[in-house]
């Protein structure tokens, strides 16, 4: 009942912050394989699948608000399918030894990416300026991106967005391409973990986990103007630095 409880909180928890500013999925294997006691291979495919499914609902809301550009995100999420691929077939034969080593270290590079990414707002406050929506740059930053993400967990938005708003994409736009990108980072993800794990008798833990994350992700992103998200994003990342650096550290 407890590890059913702290799937429940945890995804619903998750979902919300992703619902409100994008981030925090990187947390869901740590939730899987830290409380929940699940091996590295079952948390990475329950944590993809609860990616795709807030991709879907995320990007589905930023698309209908015209905050979503289709050719930047299509040549983002088609690079993406391949790094992913390529990545869960890398971590498929390390899975077991070290993905809990490159877990906390995307921990770290995401809570300072999320810092970096305020950082390049602040400075940009007063100018306007023009995105620089290059074929060739998104297609890299979506194979290199995809492949961290696979590898250890990250849902995607964390890494990709920030480089997005880099860049000169608008903030809601980065979030949207980023999110719709996640989809693309979790297919092959799901495949490959999932044919790899032991799934016999998780039936429940997933229909709990991509519910409860459902519902978080439906909450936050219907919420999310009167949440102050620089507040949350500096709150999460100050957290996911202290936390990895602790657990690589100890």
């Amino acid at each position: 009942m407890t590890v059913l409880f702290s799937i429940v909180t945890g995804c619903f928890l998750v979902g919300l912050c992703i619902g409100w500013c994008g981030v925090a999925g990187f947390l869901l294997p740590i939730l899987f394989m830290g409380k929940c006691g699940l091996s590295p291979s079952q948390s990475l495919f329950l944590a993809f699948l609860c990616f795709a499914v807030s991709g879907m609902i995320g990007s589905a809301g930023y698309s209908k608000r015209g905050e979503l550009p289709k050719k930047a995100a299509w040549i983002l999420g088609l690079s993406s399918l391949a790094g992913s691929l390529a990545g869960a077939l890398l971590g498929r034969q390390y899975v077991s030894a070290y993905i809990k080593i490159v877990l906390y270290l995307v921990v770290l590079i995401s809570g300072i990416m999320i810092l970096v990414q305020e950082a390049i707002l602040r400075s940009r406050s007063d100018r306007p300026v023009v995105p620089f929506d290059s074929p060739a740059v998104l297609a890299m930053i979506g194979f290199l991106c995809a492949i961290i993400c696979s590898l250890s967990g990250a849902g995607g938005p964390v890494l990709v967005m920030p480089l997005l708003v880099l860049m000169g994409f608008p903030v809601r736009t980065a979030v949207g391409t980023a999110l719709f990108d996640s989809i693309f980072i979790a297919i092959p993800a799901i495949i490959i973990y999932g044919n790899q794990a032991d799934l016999h008798g998780l039936a429940n833990i997933t229909l709990l986990a991509v519910i409860s994350h459902a519902a978080g992700i439906w909450l936050g992103s219907s919420t999310a103007g009167k949440i102050p998200q620089k507040a949350l994003k500096r709150g999460i990342a100050v957290f996911s630095i202290v936390f990895s650096l602790v657990m690589l550290l100890r």
